[in-house]
């Protein structure tokens, strides 16, 4: 036969492989009157060719499933980032944080919370189990009773219970998917007739193992499930025949129990059935399984800062791959800080649902951290803060190029401000561009003709009441000037404005500025006279954003917060360290540009601008739910 000067094997196509297949063969003197495409040969090119295209698609998925990068099954994906020595989060169970006061009907010494003390929650008809991870000892009142706080975990106590032996070996793998392995408790019994325990940790430094080291490891499985497996006397001391190991541990709902704040509690708290139980803190921190997309994203992070916190990357990647249920996390050096805090570093976290973590929640994540950042840096956690556009959007239409109404046209531009907020704002280091914003408007309907989008920036607080307080405002982004200078007996006409509050008896107090920095306060009567009842109540820095106010006492303000909103200089926004940009007060209205008259105007679209933040003396801001 001769040689093969004609067959090409880089083509992977059907109908090319076949097309291949016979240019081959028909080349050959073999074959050279036959017909391939009417004669029995066809039907044998079909399967040549049909099994050739399987091979060739088997292989290139085998090979897809050996790179971290485009595997597609989770054990593959699971295998690559073992060989980085990542684990995968499993799913976690929401904690919340209780107050519990005890009145004993006698006079103990004191009173415990037992392990695994049942709590109950109701979310949507759906009854939810919590327990106390671990005992508390409550603190004696000078009132008899006893009390203190306490957390609970969410998810159902398992325990099994697995014999050593060398001749039949077991693998200790945890059969229950949902398994929150931070809940996981290894225990190791000498014998079914020595009942001394001893207890395994989990280890996560191996350079602090040796061969008695009462250590416990853990690795996710087949079909999402995980395996605790142990030393082999050389990196951790590996249970002997005989040996009965106990794991304990919680199967958990995940994210769908996060936000729970109402709980049913136990009959009896401590063997005493007299007790009150109040919420400090809801439920947070619930997260389902790690996805396969977030392993490959987390696990070449995790091996290259090898489990050490340098870097800013670093705690960014090692807080989110730890922490399912976080959204978006904001990290910055203390040097970057505005004053510098040196030595420190500043983090902020937004959660999924909700606006910000619990202070237990942080103190969590901050004991997790202190065991791998620079011993020398302190971490501090930082709420997040909320910078509010406040978008005015007008648009031209040409009525002869759309069968809606003016009503219709409104709602579509509504519809595409609350998509545009979800797609590009509502986490840290967002940022607007005006052109996207109006790119986006325009190419929702083939009617528009033009869009114009003037904007303002708001900031919310709540002031405190009563109380002489100085507060700092500070926008991040520069506040446009006047143009021109006196503006002194202007009221209400510069690049300031705000709600109303009462102030010295003056029930609709607002805030402006005189064009050259300074703060004033002026009252607008229902006449609409303005007079101006505190002409120096702080500073404004035009160029930074800041806004200071020295000394204010209000007796009261109108709604749930106080909102300062300024005119920027620029119309592109930028969000920066523990700041986050949402759409609030938006006002749409669409013009016919024919009659050149407003057909339809909305005062407030249904984004998500709705948090309120409250500023505190030193400049950190705090949310307030």
């Amino acid at each position: 036969m001769a040689a093969n000067n004609v067959l090409r094997i880089t083509d992977i196509n059907f109908d090319t492989i076949k097309s291949n297949l016979k240019s081959y063969l028909s080349s050959q003197t073999q074959f050279t009157d036959y017909d391939f495409d009417s004669s029995t040969i066809a039907t044998i090119l079909d399967i040549l060719a049909y099994n050739t295209y399987y091979n060739a698609f088997y292989l290139h998925m085998v090979g897809n499933e050996m790179f971290l990068d485009s595997a597609q099954l989770r054990n593959s994906v699971v295998s690559r980032a073992k060989m980085l020595g990542y684990t995968p989060r499993s799913a976690r169970g929401a904690t919340a944080n209780l107050n519990v006061i005890v009145t004993p009907n006698d006079n103990p010494l004191n009173v415990t919370v037992d392990a695994n003390t049942k709590f109950t929650s109701s979310i949507d008809g759906i009854t939810y189990t919590f327990v106390t991870p671990e005992s508390y000892l409550l603190s004696a009142m000078d009132d008899g009773t006893f009390a203190g706080n306490i957390t609970i975990s969410e998810g159902n106590p398992v325990q099994f219970r697995y014999n050593v032996s060398s001749s039949n070996p077991v693998r200790y793998i945890l059969p229950n998917k949902n398994t929150d392995t931070t809940s996981i408790k290894v225990r190791v019994q000498e014998s079914s007739s020595n009942t001394s325990i001893n207890t395994f940790i989990k280890c996560n430094d191996i350079s602090t193992v040796n061969s008695i080291s009462k250590i416990y490891f853990i690795q996710e499985t087949d079909d999402n499930l995980y395996e605790v497996y142990f030393g082999d006397n050389v990196f951790g001391k590996k249970p002997t025949d005989g040996n009965i190991v106990i794991i304990d541990y919680r199967v958990t709902n995940g994210s769908d129990v996060n936000g729970a704040n109402t709980f049913s509690s136990p009959s009896t708290i401590g063997g005493y059935s007299t007790f009150t139980v109040t919420t400090n803190s809801s439920a947070q921190g619930g997260a389902n399984q790690e996805s396969i997309n977030s392993i490959k994203y987390n696990a070449p992070y995790k091996f290259q800062a090898q489990d050490r916190l340098v870097t800013v990357n670093d705690y960014k990647n090692a807080i989110l791959s730890e922490n399912g249920d976080l959204q978006s996390i904001s990290v910055w050096g203390g040097e970057e800080n505005n004053p510098p805090v040196y030595g420190k570093v500043f983090v902020s976290a937004k959660p999924r649902s909700g606006a910000i973590i619990s202070t237990q929640r942080k103190e969590l994540i901050k004991s997790e951290l202190k065991t791998r950042n620079v011993l020398s840096i302190d971490i501090e956690f930082v709420d997040a803060t909320y910078l509010y556009l406040v978008p005015t959007i007008k648009v031209r239409y040409d009525p002869d190029l759309t069968s809606l109404s003016a009503g219709g046209l409104n709602t579509k531009i509504q519809n595409a401000l609350i998509q545009f907020e979800e797609n590009n704002l509502g986490v840290f280091q967002n940022k607007f561009y005006m052109s996207k914003l109006i790119n986006s408007i325009n190419s929702i309907d083939s009617s528009f003709v033009s869009t114009d989008v003037d904007i303002q920036l708001q900031k919310r607080f709540i002031p405190i009441v009563g109380t002489s307080t100085k507060y700092n405002i500070n926008f991040n982004n520069a506040i446009k000037r006047p143009v021109t200078t006196q503006h002194s007996s202007h009221p209400g006409s510069h690049n300031l404005s705000s709600s109303k509050f009462t102030y010295n008896n003056y029930t609709s107090s607002q805030f402006d500025e005189d064009g050259e920095g300074t703060l004033r306060i002026f009252n607008k009567e229902a006449s609409g006279a303005q007079t101006y009842v505190k002409n120096n109540i702080g500073t404004v820095d035009y160029d930074t954003g800041l806004i200071t106010i020295d000394n204010l006492l209000i007796s009261a303000y109108n709604g749930s917060y106080l909102s300062i909103n300024i005119n920027p200089v620029e119309k592109n926004i930028f969000g920066v360290r523990n700041q986050i940009i949402l759409i609030t007060d938006s006002v749409v209205q669409t013009i016919n540009d024919q009659t050149n008259q407003i057909t339809s105007s909305v005062a407030s679209v249904s984004t998500q601008g709705v948090t309120t933040t409250n500023i505190t003396e030193n400049g950190i801001n705090t949310v307030i739910v």
